[in-house]
């Protein structure tokens, strides 16, 4: 089935499709490490967009996964929502400039066995069929600082 993008969708509609590539982390609690990760960014012609993430570590074991949706306001303003299976929720605001996304947390919720999180900030951009993504944060006790970073291919 083939959907028409709605109108709220396509200021963002350059995220569409299944993106693929590499990327690594760091912070102050834990070593250095690459991973692989898989990003797919859907629509179902309602005013959000799907997101799915998930992560391989180099021996191909499963890292890390998330869920969530991109909605857009009526202000033009966009709002992520993100739910991992580490028990920690994420509400954010954030802004458009052209293909590249900001995104900053006003709510992070976490369930009683979560590890502490305090902030989280994210950005998308886009150039092309290269998506990078980063991943700020303060979370056990550490600053606000840079977390992950990625290069995705769409595939």
């Amino acid at each position: 089935m083939n959907l028409e993008v709605h109108p709220a969708v396509q200021p963002v509609a350059f995220l569409l499709g299944t993106w693929r590539g590499t990327g690594n982390g760091d912070y102050p609690t834990i070593e250095p490490f690459t991973y692989e990760e898989t990003v797919t960014f859907e629509h179902f012609g309602k005013p959000f967009v799907a997101y799915t993430q998930r992560t391989k570590g180099a021996d191909g074991g499963p890292l890390h996964t998330e869920t969530g949706y991109i909605r857009m306001t009526e202000d033009g303003k966009l709002e992520l929502v993100i739910s991992q299976p580490s028990g920690i929720t994420e509400i954010h605001t954030g802004t458009r400039d052209n293909s590249r996304l900001e995104f900053t947390s006003v709510t992070v919720s976490l369930s009683p066995s979560a590890k502490q999180v305090d902030r989280v900030g994210r950005v998308i951009e886009v150039v092309g069929d290269i998506m990078t993504n980063e991943l700020m944060m303060s979370a056990v006790g550490e600053p606000y600082q840079w977390h992950l970073g990625a290069t995705l291919h769409r595939t």
